[in-house]
């Protein structure tokens, strides 16, 4: 018996060692939840996607919602771009070289998305994926951006041996391409304005113009393999072998048309006009040997040369517009208005920028709060809701204030909370929570409190015109009546509903329509909606921030002509041009007149 429990134990112990390793990680298994869970909540499966998880170490990092898309980005660098309606993928693009790192938000306007990964920041078209540009940043990113139709926003570290801790840098972007419509045969008789028609332009011209600018180089002359038909011969001499530059010694002549060995002009050395792109033929011998330029077109400059046998055609990149040194951390994405850029910092402190200005910082608001930010306000329209650490949720007019008089604040609400979410805005209401604290349901034009739920339910996900969606800390999905609460007397309201979706352990909150979304870590996705046919379309919850500058009007004057000016409506109209309409008619033109 004794032999036997010892031969278990071995086999047991040398099972153990040759089984394989856990996974580090503790990972989800989440499966779309059940049709009779979302009944009871008159919920309905939208669609379902499964993303890709590369391994044990990779999961969904993050999960937002922006307009008609949902971005995911993953532990191991992956970004997602899904359909909202449909769920299906549009693209994805790796960021970095799969390595772990912090996940922070992306951003996007009607052109781009702009994520940041480690010192890299990204731009790709929102529905293609095609890379617009990678920029260096030179130090990471510490918070997510921000951009509005003109500039990104970064939050960066400080350059190493500056003082300080923060900056905050605007880049703008680059302009789009423009291709000009071909001018059509005829047009108007009159020569200004036949000048100021658009000229027809070759796409190809617009393209490269914006990828290198500067002078357009002249087209390449082609070689002639009937005028010389050794071009492909490797000449003798120096340069032959090597990345060096061709003999003087192998030219007999320096005089052009140039020779080699009399067997028929060469082309001449000054005929390559640049070292970009389209290359001169060579041989096929010879294509993996660089060689400089000639020695006449080297500059007097090591830096100089080495640019000029560089033969990689120059990219997009975006151009600093200014940037702005802080002594103190800045704790969230930078908060865009159409002419302001809000900061927050440790030490309470509030900052907004004037970001129209072209490398100038100019201070429009400076301000000490009461009480820390434990999370990033949100903005709707031109108002800032701030959560404060005290419990109080404070409505900011991010269109006023002054650096002298501070901030413009519309109301405040106690909420007796922790507040350590980022509020969520709705139509109506503004929604406050916190870690264990509960949700508070509050007007939003007038900050009125109008209920609270139970403190262990404390995560908003979601909203419609009339629910809103909850998860507690044991991760069970609530829904609440956003209209009126159930106890009416003590402001408080109980769930209308619930199910167990524990299992989708990645929170995602949807701030751009009604949908609802439930990620888990091991690469499940499901969207879900209210079952009623108001909501089979998607529609808009949270009113959208005004972020973009005004546009600037533009009056166009052509040379030897003055732009057209209104008339003076204090001046008598010109009785020729407007005649009195108080006066009688001509009786020869008025038939009714005998």
């Amino acid at each position: 018996m004794r032999f036997r429990f010892a031969a278990a134990v071995t086999v047991a112990l040398g099972s153990a060692l040759l089984a394989p390793a856990q996974p580090v990680g503790t990972y989800s298994k989440a499966v779309p939840p059940d049709k009779a869970a979302l009944d009871r909540l008159n919920l309905r499966t939208e669609w379902t996607q499964f993303l890709p998880v590369e391994g044990t170490r990779d999961a969904l990092a993050q999960v937002q919602t922006l307009d008609d898309q949902v971005f995911v980005q993953t532990r191991a660098g992956l970004l997602v771009a899904l359909d909202a309606r449909t769920g299906r993928i549009q693209w994805n693009a790796r960021l970095g070289n799969g390595d772990s790192v912090n996940a922070y938000p992306v951003t996007a306007n009607d052109r781009f998305v702009f994520v940041a990964h480690v010192t890299k920041l990204y731009a790709f078209y929102r529905y293609t994926g095609a890379v617009e540009f990678v920029a260096d940043l030179g130090t990471p990113v510490t918070t997510g951006l921000a951009c509005d139709s003109d500039a990104v926003f970064c939050v960066l570290g400080m350059r190493p041996g500056s003082a300080g801790a923060h900056r905050v840098a605007v880049f703008n972007l680059p302009p789009p391409v423009v291709v000009n419509e071909p001018v059509k045969a005829g047009g108007p008789a009159d020569p200004l304005l036949a000048a100021a028609r658009p000229q027809a332009t070759s796409p190809v011209n617009d393209l490269l113009n914006r990828y290198s600018p500067g002078a357009v180089n002249p087209d390449p002359d082609y070689f002639d393999p009937v005028v010389r038909p050794n071009v492909l011969q490797t000449p003798t001499g120096g340069g032959a072998s090597g990345s060096k530059t061709p003999s003087v010694s192998t030219l007999p002549s320096v005089v052009p048309p140039y020779s080699l060995d009399n067997r028929g002009p060469s082309p001449s050395l000054a005929a390559p006009a640049s070292v970009r792109q389209p290359y001169r033929l060579r041989p096929e011998g010879s294509r993996f040997i660089q060689q400089t330029p000639s020695l006449n077109t080297i500059p007097p400059s090591l830096a100089a040369s080495l640019l000029l046998t560089d033969l990689r055609p120059k990219g997009v990149e975006p151009k600093l517009r200014w940037e702005y040194g802080l002594t103190t951390r800045v704790l969230y994405p930078v908060i865009l208005t159409p002419t302001r850029a809000w900061v927050l910092t440790e030490g309470e402190n509030v900052l907004a920028f004037n970001k129209t200005y072209d490398k100038k910082v100019v201070t429009e608001v400076s301000d000490r709060l009461v009480a820390p930010v434990p999370a990033a306000p949100a903005a709707s329209g031109t108002t800032h809701y701030v959560p404060f650490a005290n419990g109080t949720l404070v409505a900011v007019d991010a269109v006023g204030g002054t650096i002298t008089g501070g901030v413009n604040i519309k109301w405040r609400t106690d909420v007796n909370g922790l507040n350590d979410y980022t509020p969520f805005v709705s139509g109506k209401y503004v929604y406050a929570a916190g870690d264990n604290s509960g949700v508070s349901c509050l007007e939003r034009e007038t900050g009125e409190l109008l209920w609270q739920s139970d403190k262990g339910a404390d995560r908003v996900v979601g909203a419609t015109e009339e629910l809103v969606y909850v998860r507690d800390r044991q991760g069970r999905f609530l829904v609440y009546d956003a209209k009126r609460p159930t106890d009416p007397a003590r402001k408080k309201s109980a769930p209308l509903g619930s199910a167990n979706f524990s299992e989708f352990n990645v929170h995602v909150v949807n701030t751009a329509s009604d949908r609802v979304y439930l990620a888990a870590d091991n690469g499940l996705l499901v969207c879900v909606r209210d079952a009623s046919t108001k909501y089979a379309k998607p529609v808009r919850v949270w009113p959208a921030p005004d972020i973009n500058p005004p546009k600037k009007t533009v009056v166009e004057v052509r040379d030897g002509m003055e732009p057209k000016k209104d008339p003076d409506p204090k001046k008598d109209p010109d009785p020729k041009k407007d005649p009195d309409p108080k006066k009688d008619p001509d009786p020869k033109k008025d038939p009714k007149m005998p």
